[in-house]
């Protein structure tokens, strides 16, 4: 009989992410798992089942700031006053909590590659619209999204795709990832830090922006995303009155290209810089070669790809 648990163990039984589990850990001691020899945390039985209890319990309505201190038997009251008695069995082993559906992002990712090369839109949507009630969106990003961008863009590279077949694939994932950028939110209980999504170019890739925006919300971050092609006049002004410690720019058009140059993008940040509060970080996913000597160096941030945008983030909360 399993008596302690890894993160990762506790996280596939429970269906918590693990960035969560931390977060629940850090900022409302939901849990004290102990730490073994080599200071990686251990869950016991008990630590995973209120993970459990927990879960249930924010999907219903519940914050997470609210329900975290609680005992196990307070957390089964508040589920069997919703109706939600029927989570819990009496077996004595971990079967006795029921794992929430996963999806094999791995076997979906080939599928639907798949499915792109053949431009299969049918099997994409369905695929797609399977897996965002599945995976969370960090996974979807990371996992689903950005490999089917890279091999949209070979595509195109090669001649296989038209602009019209790359155009109708990116509103397609546009549509699904736009249905999640949400999901949930009103739900989470946010920290204090207020990040700013935008894009200012003309004909830039809101896709890209709703990627960083599901990010945010994995990582529990609040977040305003408003889109592309704004100016830094419009940004500034929408900065201040929301409280902002971050902005996330993107920087790349629908074609994954810089529509005007790396003169234009200096310039823009250079007048968000002087007109944006001191203690504003600007963080620009996209490129890194600008002139650093008149962007102050210590607010300033860049990340090439989203891999580099989710360690970043991922940092920042710990």
């Amino acid at each position: 009989m399993i008596t302690s648990y890894t993160i990762q163990m506790a996280s596939k039984i429970s269906g918590v992410g693990v960035h969560t589990i931390r977060a629940w850990e850090k900022r409302y001691k939901a849990l004290e798992p102990l730490r073994d020899s080599s200071g990686h945390r251990t869950y016991t039985k008990t630590d995973v089942e209120k993970l459990m209890l927990l879960s249930e319990l924010c999907l219903l309505g519940y914050t997470i700031s609210k329900v975290a201190k609680y005992e196990i038997p307070e957390l089964k009251l508040l589920l069997k006053d919703l109706g939600k008695d029927e989570v819990l069995s009496d077996s004595s082993e971990f079967n006795l909590i029921k794992e929430k559906p996963t999806a094999d992002a791995s076997g979906s990712t080939n599928i639907l590659l798949f499915a792109l090369k053949a431009y299969k839109l049918d099997v994409i949507n369905q695929e797609i619209g399977k897996l965002k009630e599945l995976v969370s969106g960090r996974d979807m990003v990371l996992d689903i999204i950005n490999p089917l961008l890279k091999e949209l863009n070979a595509l195109k590279t090669r001649g296989e795709f038209s602009v019209i077949q790359e155009e109708t694939v990116i509103n397609l994932l546009r549509f699904h990832t736009g249905l999640g950028l949400y999901r949930h939110i009103e739900k989470r209980d946010r920290g204090t830090t207020n990040i700013v999504i935008a894009n200012f170019l003309e004909g830039s890739n809101d896709l890209e922006l709703i990627m960083a925006g599901l990010l945010c919300n994995h990582y529990g971050f609040n977040f305003t995303y408003l889109g592309p092609n704004i100016s830094v006049e419009a940004l500034s002004d929408s900065v201040k009155f929301l409280n902002t410690n971050l902005i996330i720019l993107g920087t790349l058009s629908n074609t994954g290209t810089h529509s005007h140059g790396i003169g234009h993008i200096q310039s823009y940040i250079e007048k968000l810089m002087l007109k944006s509060a001191p203690d504003i970080e600007v963080l620009l996913s996209g490129n890194g070669e600008l002139n650093l000597d008149k962007i102050p160096a210590k607010r300033f941030k860049c990340t090439k790809t989203i891999l580099d945008l989710d360690q970043y983030l991922s940092k920042k909360l710990n």
